[in-house]
């Protein structure tokens, strides 16, 4: 979603503003969790390079005699546990971002409380690199404990909107605000009920 698709459905500079913080509300958490794998990857491989740097000199002075033998093998060690280590903490990172991108999607109101409820032990990649053993799980965990996820209809609501200040012969109560709303409720809203959109976008003005 950017500004010019929301000029594109009719809404001013003020609305389009409180629209995009909203939203930003939603997708900066997940881009700084991606950032964050990102920078610990850049930092493990920046390790595993010096001590392969390491390991190649050694190799080179390795015919001076048995002291660099022994130099050599204990590095050749060194490096090898230093890749699974940090094979080990990529995967543990990567599968923390897939899960919290996971409960995003399911609606968790709260990540730590859902994810406390999860045996993340039993949460893996498959060989294709596809996250395996957490939809089982947040599937029973939603069934339990429904109050830690927002409702489907709270989610994605159908709008109901009704002039400023009047009350809805319907029986909607007309207190949302345009910045409430997301870009795909307002698509949705402009197609379906282009009075109900224009007095949304006319009253926030």
């Amino acid at each position: 979603m950017n500004t010019e698709t929301l000029q594109g459905i009719g809404l001013n500079d003020e609305q389009i503003r409180s629209v995009m913080a909203e939203y930003g509300k939603e997708i900066n958490p997940l881009k700084q969790a991606q950032a964050n794998a990102e920078q610990e990857r850049d930092s493990l491989k920046s390790q595993l390079e010096d001590v392969n740097g390491q390991l190649s000199e050694a190799q080179k002075n390795s015919k001076k005699g048995s002291e660099l033998q022994g130099q050599l093998k204990d590095l050749q060690k060194q490096f090898d546990d230093s890749k699974a280590k940090a094979e080990e903490q990529l995967q543990a990172t990567k599968k923390d971002y897939e899960i919290a991108a996971a409960l995003s999607k399911a609606g968790a109101k709260n990540d730590k409380a859902v994810k406390a409820l999860l045996d993340t032990e039993k949460v893996n990649f498959d060989d294709n690199g596809k996250l395996i053993g957490l939809s089982e799980q947040l599937e029973a965990v939603k069934k339990d404990n429904d109050f830690l996820f927002a409702d489907e209809n709270e989610s994605n609501p159908k709008p109901t909107i009704t002039s400023k200040g009047n009350p809805n012969p319907d029986g909607g109560n007309g207190n949302k605000a345009l910045a409430d709303y997301s870009y795909q409720e307002l698509v949705a809203l402009k197609t379906d009920n282009p009075a109900q959109y224009q007095t949304l976008v006319e009253g926030d003005k």
